[in-house]
């Protein structure tokens, strides 16, 4: 996947990946705007399905519980 860099803050280089690219491989795919561990361990489960990349926002409303419910009902109980 081609990546660019990104400069927001000149002391920290992000990788930014247009969506159409992070959607390519014909997955299901989960944004981790949160970037909290248990975020992505609740996710852990789906992960032969489900590809989770973790991105940045400043929203910090996330519920993990909301998050497996959600996973369920979209891609069935995990393998």
């Amino acid at each position: 996947m081609k990546q660019n860099l990104e400069r927001s803050d000149p002391g920290v280089a992000t990788a930014v990946a247009p969506l159409a690219d992070l959607l390519r491989e014909g997955r299901e795919l989960l944004l981790d705007l949160v970037d909290r561990t248990e975020v992505r361990d609740a996710a852990a489960a789906w992960t032969g399905r489900v590809n989770t990349v973790t991105a940045r926002t400043d929203r910090v409303d996330a519920d993990v519980t909301t998050l497996v419910r959600a996973l369920g009902t979209w891609f069935s109980q995990p393998a």
